[in-house]
């Protein structure tokens, strides 16, 4: 219960800020094997054993013309009150790199226009977990994004952000993909 209502908290503080006009997307719904090896190897799951979902979206966070991977992934092995787990991941010839892992993690997550160090920033929610409820920015630093975005500053309410939400789906409509 305590985390349906972190969620309903985290979507009202999006909601004042995004406002309704910003872009979003829906995550995407087809299997990816890739995506699901480079989460049992960042968070050193067990195929069949550990039980989680992942929900992600492809997005061009470099300018490079090539899409990112973000991935949301939650379940009892790689969450808690705090939020969930994450990657951003970039295709290779086989499979992907990991550009950055993050905990605390919710959704929906804003990819904003700004960039850093060439980068799209990330905005996401933070609350629960002792966080102070809010929105932060994550900026890329030559090499990867900040892995815990509850330590992170807090972007004031009149703060006017601009970019699209990805993963915007409800629990409701789609509890993810299962890793198999």
């Amino acid at each position: 219960m305590k985390k349906i209502s972190l969620l309903f908290l985290t979507a009202a503080i999006g909601m004042n800020l995004f406002g309704s006009e910003m872009k979003s997307l829906k995550s995407e719904s087809v299997r990816d094997r890739e995506i699901e090896e480079s989460l049992i190897r960042e968070f050193d799951l067990k195929r069949g054993e550990d039980k989680i979902n992942y929900m992600y979206n492809r997005v061009d966070l470099n300018g490079d013309g090539k899409n990112e991977v973000i991935v949301y992934a939650y379940g009892p092995m790689i969450g808690g009150t705090g939020g969930d787990s994450g990657l951003v991941l970039k295709d290779r010839s086989e499979g992907y790199d990991t550009i950055s892992k993050f905990s605390q993690l919710r959704i929906p997550i804003v990819i904003s226009d700004k960039k850093t160090k060439g980068w799209k920033d990330i905005i996401l929610s933070v609350s629960g977990g002792g966080a102070e409820p809010g929105m932060v920015e994550m900026k890329f630093n030559g090499k990867k994004y900040p892995s815990n975005p509850t330590v992170l500053p807090l972007i004031s309410d009149e703060s006017k952000i601009k970019g699209v939400k990805i993963l915007t789906d409800s629990y409701e409509e789609n509890k993810g993909i299962p890793l198999e």
